[in-house]
């Protein structure tokens, strides 16, 4: 997972007495029950993300808008020209303002107007890549395009097997991070397009440095986006780079048509599991707010989240004390930092073995899937399938035994 994600993962975090819980068996579906309500989507959930490629378009048109369209992302915008591209990315790290970034698109050969001469200029397709952050892999694996990257950030941080290797056979380099950025390794690799992300204004001295040496840097936003096809939409964006956005466009069809699929499932149930979310860090627990993407997630899934009152995108800051009083009323607590047992969640406080959740077993946390040096693909492919996700979620707030239904991205916590 990339350094923001080390911000944002105590925000996906949150003493829950219910007697409407999961343990009625009155109250929920069977495991037979949720199977038939999602069996379509279910038939595809499992599969790349490129089977896709013919994708349906039904989800967009309720939405009335064309395949064309950029539909949920809000950080990005595509205007196709005559010969070229035009890319622009608004505020692309927290708190950044009206900061807008530019980028021209287009054959090496292509005539751009001269008004446009102030704009960095790519030519594509890309040939050579350097991606700063872990959920960029999957975007461009997924379009086809994985040996176009020649660096990465962090190895430790991947799930991917084919990028470990490829770091340990010297194909791929690891560049470093933030201000530890190894520019010598950089110049060596002369890459046509940095993917970078910023969580802070700091990242704007590093755009600095890699100009002054020649090397084109593109910011992506995608963690920044409150809904969870907004950050699958980034695929529309990296496919401008390789001159595959019809592909790209098909894909995200499939994915979103997925997605609504699942959400539209949920209505069939008629009760709505209470969710307390996260982990404390440093004695502060960062909720998500409810318009943000993981109170998103929790709704589309059919979950009560407890924290539905708090407005906004982001994360707010709130006290330990006033956490453990909410979670009294949650029957299902995710996303558990980096937790493997019940043992390790009481590490971080005690009085969490109060919390209904915690006494009744109901702990799933999103670190089923870890790789050879410790990557988790949730925060990896997660943000491109948000469908596996949804998934997830569902047979985990309505099943019976979401274990027996097969989790994906999750397990249960003992």
């Amino acid at each position: 997972m990339r350094k923001n994600f080390l911000i944002i993962l105590p925000a996906f975090i949150s003493f829950v007495f219910s007697c409407n819980g999961k343990q009625n068996d009155g109250d929920i579906a069977s495991a037979a029950e949720t199977q038939n309500y999602t069996q379509n989507a279910a038939e595809n959930i499992n599969q790349p993300a490129h089977s896709f490629e013919s994708g349906s378009e039904k989800a967009l048109k309720e939405h009335n808008a064309s395949s064309e369209d950029i539909l949920f992302a809000e950080k990005f915008s595509v205007t196709i020209e005559d010969g070229y591209t035009r890319l622009i990315v608004d505020a692309p790290w927290q708190n950044s303002g009206k900061h807008r970034f530019t980028y021209i698109l287009s054959s090496e050969s292509a005539l751009v107007p001269d008004s446009l001469k102030q704009y960095e200029r790519i030519t594509t397709p890309v040939e050579h890549a350097v991606i700063m952050s872990t959920t960029f892999y999957p975007f461009i694996d997924t379009l086809g395009h994985k040996k176009s990257i020649n660096g990465i950030s962090q190895v430790e941080n991947y799930y991917s097997s084919w990028i470990i290797d490829a770091v340990e056979n010297g194909d791929i380099r690891d560049v470093g991070f933030d201000q530890v950025l190894n520019y010598e390794v950089l110049m060596e690799l002369q890459p046509d397009v940095v993917f970078m992300f910023g969580v802070q204004s700091g990242i704007t001295k590093n755009i600095a440095k890699l100009n002054e040496l020649g090397i084109k840097v593109v910011m992506v936003a995608d963690y920044l986006e409150p809904h969870p096809l907004g950050r699958t939409e980034w695929l529309k964006f990296f496919a401008c780079f390789y001159d595959e956005l019809p592909l790209a466009k098909a894909i995200f069809s499939g994915i979103t048509d997925n997605y609504y699929t699942l959400k539209k499932s949920v209505a069939k149930f008629s009760k709505h599991p209470k969710i307390m979310i996260g982990l404390p860090w440093k004695d502060t627990w960062h909720i998500p707010e409810s318009e943000s993407f993981a109170a998103k997630l929790i709704k589309d899934a059919g979950g009560n989240y407890i924290w539905n009152d708090l407005e906004g995108t982001e994360a707010s800051q709130v006290a330990i004390e006033q956490v453990v009083f909410k979670s009294l009323a949650a029957d299902i607590w995710i996303n558990i930092g980096v937790a493997e047992s019940k043992e390790a969640i009481l590490m971080h406080d005690s009085r969490f073995k109060t919390l209904p959740a915690f006494e009744n077993g109901e702990l799933f946390n999103n670190n089923k899937r870890i790789g050879e040096l410790g990557g988790n693909d949730y925060w990896e492919s997660g943000p491109l399938r948000p469908d596996r996700v949804l998934n997830d979620l569902v047979k985990i707030f309505h099943s019976i035994n979401p274990e027996e239904e097969g989790l994906y991205y999750y397990k249960r916590l003992n």
